[in-house]
Parts: structure tokens; C-alpha cells; sequence
């Protein structure tokens, strides 16, 4: 949450800033990937947890607000689902 106050949804920062933006917060989450990935594939709360920050962050890229879902936001951004890094 503190790096989302970097990046308003009305600003200054370009598309370049947004993407570098994700990829810092991909690489928080994906650190830990070969520990969790297995029972992000099993239990559903932790896959609805991980789309809701992968929702924050391409909200961000995109300069969306919260009312869009996640399908469109995603595709706009370029941001696949987080299944498909780990």
C-alpha cells in the first residue's frame, strides 16, 4: 500500500514509471513463489488475495479507478494473472 501512494491515478508518471512500478511488485510477490505457488493452485483465498493486489497494481498502470474490473484492467495494462508468472 505505501507504493501505491507513489503513483496517483491523475499525474505526472509515464507508462514506462507504471511498468517499472510493476515489475518492483511482481518481483516482491514472486519471491516467494516456489513456497506458496502449490497452495495458491489449491486454495482459493489465496488466489483471491493475489489477484486483489495484481487489481491494485494494474489500476495503477493504467490510471484506472476501482469501479473496472479486473478482465478489462488487466488486459489494458498488460498484466497476465499472477498464476501465469508463478
Amino acid at each position: 500500500m505505501a507504493l501505491s501512494r507513489l503513483l496517483p491515478n491523475l499525474g505526472e508518471p509515464d507508462r514506462r514509471v507504471r511498468h517499472l512500478y510493476a515489475g518492483t511488485v511482481h518481483a516482491m510477490a514472486l519471491y516467494g513463489a516456489p513456497v506458496w505457488v502449490n497452495r495458491m493452485e489449491a486454495t482459493r483465498k489465496i488466489r483471491d488475495l493475489m489477484n486483489q493486489v495484481q487489481r491494485k497494481v494494474a489500476n495503477r498502470i493504467f490510471r484506472g479507478y476501482r469501479t473496472v474490473s479486473w478482465a478489462a484492467v488487466g488486459i489494458l495494462a498488460g498484466i497476465p494473472p499472477m498464476e501465469m508468472f508463478a
